[in-house]
């Protein structure tokens, strides 16, 4: 079962030895996404983690970025996909030199998971859980989660609202990975939180991907 932790959208001086720790804990896939952050400011920060970590980084934003520091992927947000041509170019000419690229996207129409591209390799679906902030409610009923699961060929992450107390339900209704946003980063203790979620993936015997 995939386990993601999207990062904090803006700046935040204890980000990094937290997530040098989480991957050093074993950590699989890291999603930058910085939305302000300019090529040179997000080459730097990739380039304070070590490069053994870099496999399990996919970037949000300035994509080449994928190419320069052999990451794990790249992420098109509703923005890219709004450029279809463009997005659609580049993708492919990063494929061409980086076969094992991974593609990742968001939807959040759950009918759109019977519409299946092959160009993804996973895709998030949001908002699956209420928001544990209280920003937002799950958009989705158990039963049509179920229902859409069983019939899509996506690979399907839950996002929105995850937390160590709702993986096994994120397991049971036929999710393929979850989402860590708000659980781990609006915590005083953000690496204690993520062990908490490790030690959740053994006791339900799932492989932590």
């Amino acid at each position: 079962m995939k386990l993601i932790l999207v990062s904090p959208s803006d700046k935040k001086d204890f980000e990094l030895p937290f997530l040098l720790n989480m991957l050093e804990q074993g950590l699989p896939t890291y999603h930058l996404r910085k939305v302000k952050y300019s090529t040179r400011q997000l080459s730097n920060f990739i380039a304070e983690i070590p490069e053994k970590y870099h496999p399990r980084i996919v970037v949000h934003t300035h994509h080449k970025l994928a190419m320069k520091y052999d990451l794990k992927g790249i992420y098109l947000s509703r923005s890219h996909k709004k450029r279809k041509i463009k997005t659609w170019l580049r993708t492919n000419w990063f494929k061409l030199r980086k076969n094992d690229l991974q593609v990742s996207t968001s939807i959040r129409n759950i009918e759109t998971l019977l519409e299946h591209q092959s160009k993804y390799n996973y895709v998030f679906l949001s908002p699956v859980f209420d928001s544990l902030t209280g920003n937002f409610q799950a958009a989705f009923s158990d039963q049509s989660i179920r229902t859409i699961l069983k019939q899509s060929k996506y690979k399907v992450i839950a996002r929105g609202g995850i937390s160590v107390d709702n993986i096994k339900k994120s397991h049971e209704l036929g999710f393929d990975g979850v989402v860590l946003y708000s659980s781990i980063w609006k915590t005083p203790n953000p690496v204690q939180e993520f062990q908490k979620i490790k030690a959740k993936f053994a006791e339900l015997n799932l492989p932590m991907e």
